[in-house]
């Protein structure tokens, strides 16, 4: 053989020439570089599977691969990239004769580097690119394998930073850390000299791994420093290669802090910190990368870069799924992309619950549709659905198993049996956002601990314990990533991924799941009852119950009557404006209480009443008070005149008979229940108040703005000293109180006090919330009304668009912000915009609630005056008309707004006559 670098070192010069053909691509990735050059179909028409992994080796001088075939595919699929042209014969037999070179030496280097054809030491050379020693074998590449370019960057910026010496992966199991991990070990070789995997599952495997490296350290070659011990196996120095592993380990960790040669360590799976006590590398010459599905305290320290990672982004998630069932589907058919998005939903992304969906449905020819049907069947097992039989890419476990992993290591952190009761509460709420006090409260207390404080708990002596246990059973399965418990500025909230949720719902037996969701329905109706209940939190609340309800079946039901929490979804929704889904809800609860409960039970009863008030929220303020009136006489005989809930009842039949114009009849329903109400229930009872706050606006609308005015003003004064001038009742009030001083003909001070209440709702209760965008609203009403309509306008923009945010395009408070900016544009001199703006909005009004629902004459009402405006008196007075008459149809003779428009068709029929 020849003389040169080639002759004395066949493989290094293969491996410096393969570096140098890969240098001409440093953006891309070995992964991407292997899948281009496994579609590259080669000049004999075949096409050669190139791994990763091994095209790392190969560079790195480690293995020669075995067919001259994969070489080429390389080479092509470099050229391709770069735009040159393909290889000709001459370059073909080049790269062939350094192949043929590279695997016809025999023979391994001894471990002093010298020449195995000679036995002499080489001689460096410097043409040759040195490659990194590589100990240990990552995973290989999944597939259909995800690159997840924003976290590998994220690595990568870590290792490349000065002040950092570790990059924590961290993240449930199962969603990808192994694969980011071995793609990042793979990329190291450009920086590091020696590369190693450790599997860190436990401490044998670690002092192993360590041991290989410490006997692998001559093959880096560089003599001094990088040469601990000579080839012969002699002691040299300090060092030596004789001892068992963990002596071996121990003189590795000596030389990584002292030596000056770079290099990666890659710790897979770290599981048991105890296990890890003096094994974590350190040195100023290298890096680490631990994965680990743990986020304790221990491991996070100065000079640690965390990296979180999560489950697949939707895109991720549907181009995985696509690519791996591509070459697979059964019977020829196409996997369409709207079932595989819906799998992806339905796994919540999860990577590695998605490889063995994939694999299951590959193994058994089951069609999506088919699978997403077995999936959404509470009934089937998860394990069943994502078996052992149906294994994951390059991962040792099934989703179930890896979570009972991380549950057993989680109870092993906490008292005995408190961090699995806990997690048996969290998986039949919300997954995400679960506020923490609902799982740090007694009634989550008692089913954590088990009772084994409760007597203690409930005489006040011990509170204690059971407090302690379980924040530390949600600590333990917060540092497993089983959940993530986190304060974003605002409320705790506790976050848990729906797999993990529908695995232990899997494992709970009747008995056991019928007690766990009486447990979590206690827990949140505590948090709900309390004065202090913030709306963010309700919010939360809302989403739990409807998450508990759908998983607890009948369970929240007994002969005695609902479970309290159940009362409280339909109002919720009413609240914030959602009447249609208040309705829904109503009626769903009604009919199931109607399979459990006998006629006029009281809970019977409230759900037909919050199913009455949805109907006058939704314009059928008719049957809302026939409705009503019924109910009330079956609550009346029921429960008794002054029930709570008989009370109630009458305060709704009040309100509706007050919208359907009954003013005088509703002023005295309220005056009397107002009165009898204060003889069984407190004076801040919010039903109570509910009736005085209806007894002003009665007196108001009946005529006397004055004694409206100072109703409000008093019972303000009440709240402010009550509840407080913040509470969400306080600012209420005072937005009535800002009315009614408008309506006496002070403009400028109604302006400023519902500025206050604006500011002060925006404040609690955030802009989006129904009672803000209605404050709002109105400000921007008596902006206009005091002669500032650039503001008004201004405001009523901001209404209509919060509102279309927060509730939709069309809804009915949605419309009405648009109709009424509409008309004060028109006002404001944009007559034939805001004529034709009308015209649009009531032809939706009709398309969507009909044409007698109150938004759809409203709006009729208010273009025939824009129209009056313009001089169109003719065309005005016709369409007023109408408007008046199915007014007079549907609401009635006497209701306000009925009342309103026959006066303004009085005056303009007078001024008509009155014209010459």
């Amino acid at each position: 053989m020849g003389n040169g670098p080639a002759a004395e070192d066949p493989r290094g010069a293969f491996a410096a020439e393969l570096t140098r053909l890969r240098r001409q691509l440093p953006g891309l990735t070995d992964e991407a570089l292997a899948r281009r050059a496994g579609a590259v179909v080669l000049p004999s028409g075949s096409r050669v599977a190139v791994n990763a992994r091994r095209l790392g080796e190969w560079t790195g001088g480690h293995a020669v691969p075995r067919r001259f075939e994969a070489v080429m595919a390389v080479v092509h699929a470099v050229a391709q990239a770069v735009g040159t042209a393909a290889p000709d014969r001459a370059a073909t037999a080049h790269w062939q004769r350094l192949w043929r070179a590279a695997r016809d030496e025999r023979g391994a280097r001894d471990e002093a580097g010298s020449s195995p054809r000679s036995g002499h030491a080489r001689r460096p050379s410097s043409p040759v690119v040195r490659a990194p020693v590589v100990v240990g074998r990552p995973p290989g590449d999944a597939a259909a394998l995800r690159r997840r370019d924003g976290i590998a960057a994220r690595i990568d910026a870590g290792l490349a930073e000065a002040t950092v010496r570790r990059v924590l992966l961290t993240g449930a199991g199962g969603v990808g850390k192994s694969q980011l991990a071995a793609a990042a070990f793979h990329r190291g070789g450009r920086r590091a000299r020696l590369l190693l995997w450790v599997p860190a599952g436990n401490r044998a495997s670690v002092l192993q791994s360590y041991a290989r490296a410490w006997r692998a350290l001559p093959r880096l070659g560089a003599g001094g420093d990088a040469d601990p011990h000579p080839g012969d196996g002699t002691p040299a120095g300090p060092y030596g290669t004789g001892g068992d592993d963990e002596t071996q380990a121990d003189l590795f960790l000596v030389w990584l802090r002292s030596t000056d040669v770079p290099w990666l360590i890659v710790l897979d799976d770290v599981d048991d910190l105890g296990e890890m006590a003096g094994l974590w590398p350190e040195g100023d010459a290298g890096r680490s990368l631990v994965t680990t599905r743990r986020r304790d305290a221990a491991l996070l320290r100065p000079g640690v870069r965390v990296v979180t990672v999560g489950v697949f982004t939707a895109d991720e998630a549907v181009g995985y799924l696509a690519e791996r069932l591509a070459p697979h589907s059964p019977g020829g058919t196409v996997h369409h992309g709207e079932a595989m998005a819906a799998l992806a939903t339905a796994l919540g992304c999860f990577p590695l619950a998605l490889s063995q969906a994939a694999a299951f449905v590959i193994d058994t020819g089951t069609d999506l549709p088919s699978y997403l049907g077995l999936l959404g069947d509470e009934r089937e097992s998860l394990a069943g659905l994502l078996p052992f039989s149906s294994p994951a890419d390059e991962h040792g476990g099934t989703v179930t198993g890896t979570l009972q992993l991380a549950l057993t290591r989680a109870q092993s952190l906490a008292p005995p049996g408190t961090a699995a009761a806990l997690l048996e509460l969290i998986s039949l709420l919300a997954p995400d956002g679960i506020p923490e006090a609902v799982l740090l409260g007694p009634a989550a207390r008692a089913w954590t601990d088990g009772g084994r404080h409760a007597a203690g708990a409930a005489n006040g002596t011990a509170p204690g314990p059971a407090g302690r246990h379980a924040l530390l059973a949600l600590r333990a399965l917060h540092r497993l990533s089983l959940v993530t418990h986190r304060e974003p500025g605002g409320t705790a909230l506790v976050e848990a991924h729906s797999l993990v949720q529908r695995a232990t719902r899997d494992g709970l037996p009747a008995a056991r799941r019928a007690g766990a969701c009486a447990a979590a329905a206690d827990a949140l109706e505590e948090v709900w009852s309390a004065p202090d209940c913030a709306p963010a939190t309700a919010a939360l609340l809302h989403r739990c119950a409807e998450s508990l309800l759908s998983h607890a079946g009948d369970r929240l039901w007994s002969d005695a009557g609902m479970h309290p929490l159940l009362r409280r979804l339909g109002p919720h929704l009413a609240g914030l404006g959602c009447h249609e889904a208040a309705r829904a809800t109503a009626q769903a609860l009604a009919g199931r209480a109607e399979l459990h409960l006998r006629p006029g039970h009281r809970d019977l009863l409230v759900l037909r009443a919050q199913l009455a008030q949805a109907e006058g929220d939704l314009g059928n303020t008719a049957d809302a008070v026939r409705l009503l009136t019924r109910l009330r006489g079956e609550a009346v005989d029921g429960l008794g005149p002054l029930d709570p809930d008989t009370l109630s009842i009458r305060l709704h039949e009040a309100r509706w008979r007050m919208e359907s114009g009954l003013i005088t009849d509703a002023l005295a329903d309220f005056v009397h229940l107002a009165a009898e109400a204060r003889t069984v229930l407190p004076a801040d009872d919010p039903l109570v108040t509910a009736a005085e706050e209806h007894t002003a606006l009665c007196r108001g609308l009946s005529g006397d703005a004055v004694g409206a005015r100072d109703a409000y003003a008093a019972l303000a004064r009440v709240l402010e000293r009550g509840p407080g001038p913040l509470h969400p009742s306080t600012l209420r009030v005072l937005c009535d109180l800002s009315r009614w001083i408008g309506e006496t003909g002070d403009v400028r001070t109604a302006v400023e006090t519902y500025r206050r209440a604006v500011d002060g709702l925006d404040r609690v209760l955030g802009p989006l919330h129904h009672d803000t965008l209605i404050a709002r609203h109105n400000l921007a009403y008596w902006h206009g009304t005091a002669g500032d309509l650039g503001l008004a306008i201004e405001q009523f923009t901001t209404a209509a668009q919060d509102a279309s945010r927060a509730l939709g395009a069309e809804h009915p408070t949605t419309l009405t912000y648009r109709a009424n900016l509409a008309f004060w544009r028109g006002a404001a001199g944009e007559t034939d915009v805001a004529v034709e703006h009308l015209g649009l909005l009531h032809r939706t009004a009709e398309r969507v609630f009909g044409p007698d629902h109150p938004r759809s004459l409203r709006i009729r009402q208010q273009r025939a005056e824009l129209l009056h405006r313009a001089g169109d008196h003719g065309t005005a007075v016709a369409g007023l008309a109408a408007v008046l008459a199915d007014m007079e149809r549907v609401q009635g003779a006497r209701h306000p707004r009925t009342l309103e428009t026959a006066r303004m068709l009085a005056d303009w029929t007078a001024q008509r006559a009155a014209a010459p």
